[in-house]
This record gives structure tokens, C-alpha cells and sequence, in this order.
């Protein structure tokens, strides 16, 4: 009958795991894009258009009554505006979409309005909108920018619509902050 050490059976098997976790984690999946500007050294962006109306992705991920009760798509294009414009960016609203403009060109799409709860239980409210942007009609770089929101201090007295567009307000933000440095495939906000 052959005899089995068990304490050099354990040690080996520790040993051959180790060995192998170690060899494992050499082959991790490395990022496809580097955290580098899209945008030639140096150059900042100091004029934008964007269509007035911003696009709605059809689907299951866009609650398409709040799409409609709180005018969504109209909104990020004043809310954007008012913020590039404290930033010192001029921004042309176009009446309909178009990027082969000259200059600087911002496509924006909603992918996903979630409009969950109420005042009463709660607000589970996320908009995510993918931006892309153009300069002269090509695309030098795009991002996904998602916010969450509960509504904040007093959500009880806070409709549906007030906290879907603190949400889509916030996207705006992160989207003038990202055209200081529009990385490519970057996530901004709770994304």
C-alpha cells in the first residue's frame, strides 16, 4: 500500500497554487486606451456647437414618460451652455443635429433614464448620456457621463422632474469639465 505524507502533500499543493496565482496575475487585461488627450497638445477648446434637442437611444433603458413630462433632451443644451459659457467657452445650440460643422462639434445622446421611486418613498433617479466629440466633422474623442441621484436634502418636497434634471444638470458639468482634457473612452460621474 503506498503511504501518503499528508504534510508533503499539503505543502506541495500550496506550493503548485501559489506558483500558479502568482504566474496568473502577469496576465491581467490591460486598458485598450492609455489616459491621454485627444486633442493636440496645447489646444483648448474655446468654441463648441451641439444640437439643441439631444437624441434619445430607444430601448428598455430610457423611461420614455420622463423623457417626455420633463423634456430631458432640451435641457442638457441650456444647462451645458450656461456652464461652457462660466468656463469661458462660446457654444452655438444648433436647431438640429449636425457634425460636419467647422470647429468643434459635441453629438449627445441619452442611453439610459431610470426614473425610480417618488417623494414619498424615495428617488432613484440615473440618466447616462455617451458624448461624442467632432472637430471638422471627424471624431477625435467620446465619453460616457452617468449621474445618480436621491434628491438630495428635502427630496419629499421634490417631484420627479426636479431630480432627473439635478441629474442631467451634473451631466453637463462633467462634460465641460471634460472637454478641458477630452480623454477617449473615459466614464465620468457615477458611470
Amino acid at each position: 500500500m503506498l503511504k501518503i505524507n499528508l504534510k508533503n502533500y499539503q505543502l506541495t499543493l500550496i506550493l503548485l497554487s501559489t506558483s500558479f496565482l502568482v504566474a496568473c496575475g502577469g496576465n491581467q487585461v490591460q486598458p485598450t486606451n492609455t489616459a491621454a488627450s485627444a486633442l493636440p497638445m496645447n489646444e483648448k477648446i474655446t468654441s463648441i456647437s451641439l444640437p439643441q434637442i439631444a437624441f434619445v437611444k430607444s430601448g428598455p433603458d430610457i423611461n420614455h414618460k420622463a423623457v417626455t413630462e420633463c423634456n430631458l433632451p432640451a435641457k442638457f443644451s441650456v444647462l451645458f451652455k450656461k456652464q461652457a459659457e462660466d468656463k469661458g467657452i462660446s457654444v452655438k445650440v444648433l436647431s438640429e443635429e449636425n457634425s460636419n460643422v467647422n470647429g468643434y462639434y459635441l453629438k449627445t445622446e441619452f442611453t439610459h433614464i431610470h426614473n425610480g421611486g417618488n417623494a414619498f418613498i424615495g428617488h432613484r433617479k440615473y440618466t447616462q448620456m455617451q458624448l461624442i466629440l467632432f472637430k471638422d466633422g471627424k471624431p477625435v474623442s467620446q465619453g460616457i457621463f452617468g449621474r445618480t441621484s436621491g434628491g438630495g436634502m428635502f427630496a419629499g418636497f421634490k417631484g420627479s422632474c426636479s431630480v432627473l434634471g439635478r441629474t442631467v444638470e451634473a451631466n453637463a458639468e462633467d462634460a465641460v469639465k471634460w472637454l478641458e482634457n477630452p480623454v477617449n473612452n473615459s466614464y465620468h460621474g457615477d458611470s
